[in-house]
């Protein structure tokens, strides 16, 4: 009987401690602005997939012309996809891994993981927004894990969104066939032109 309520102790005292730990380490949300998205207004530097740590400027990376993709837990498993299927030059396109809305734990382990796997040996421009400032300036309205989000940006050095996109739960997974996954980015592909 002992040894159940030790048990119980700690399994409270795990918990406590874990909840204490989340709230503690989440930033509160910033309030998105609705107002025209300026190139100049960049953050002026983010962090790259795959170079732990590392700050990069912006402006190299986002400019006239670039298409950039936008997705949360689920729906960045589509990126790879949507890149290929609209074939555009090397550094036209730029995936942003929206997961500021995440606990720190998360964000340095399980969801940075994830990405470099899915990420692959691709060399695309994958920007890690750990600390949400990519998201704030795109003024993306939701990190919903299934939805995904197209901005494009223009010749004027205006940034539009053009898509919202939402795949099925269990995408990350593998759930989706590629054909099922074609179909879904088709719409994109018809947006964009």
């Amino acid at each position: 009987m002992n040894s159940i309520s030790q048990t119980i102790k700690l399994i409270l005292i795990s918990t406590v401690g874990l909840v204490a730990l989340t709230y503690f380490t989440v930033d509160a949300p910033v309030k998105v602005e609705k107002k025209v998205i300026v190139l100049k207004n960049l953050p002026k530097t983010v962090e790259l997939l795959g170079y732990d740590d590392r700050q990069f400027s912006t402006n190299s990376i986002i400019k006239e012309g670039v298409i950039i993709f936008v997705g949360n837990h689920e729906s960045i498993a589509v990126s790879n996809k949507l890149e290929e299927m609209l074939n555009l030059p090397k550094g036209m396109f730029v995936i942003v891994s929206n997961v500021s809305d995440s606990p720190w734990f998360i964000k340095r382990w399980q969801a940075y993981s994830k990405n470099e796997q899915l990420k692959g040996d691709n060399n695309l421009p994958w920007i890690y927004d750990k600390n949400g400032a990519m998201r704030n300036f795109l003024q993306v309205p939701t990190s919903d894990a299934v939805k995904y989000f197209i901005y494009k940006v223009k010749n004027d050095k205006t940034i539009e969104k053009v898509y919202t996109g939402k795949v099925p739960v269990g995408t990350i997974d593998g759930s989706i066939s590629d054909k099922k996954m074609e179909k879904n980015l088709k719409s994109v592909l018809d947006a964009l032109n």
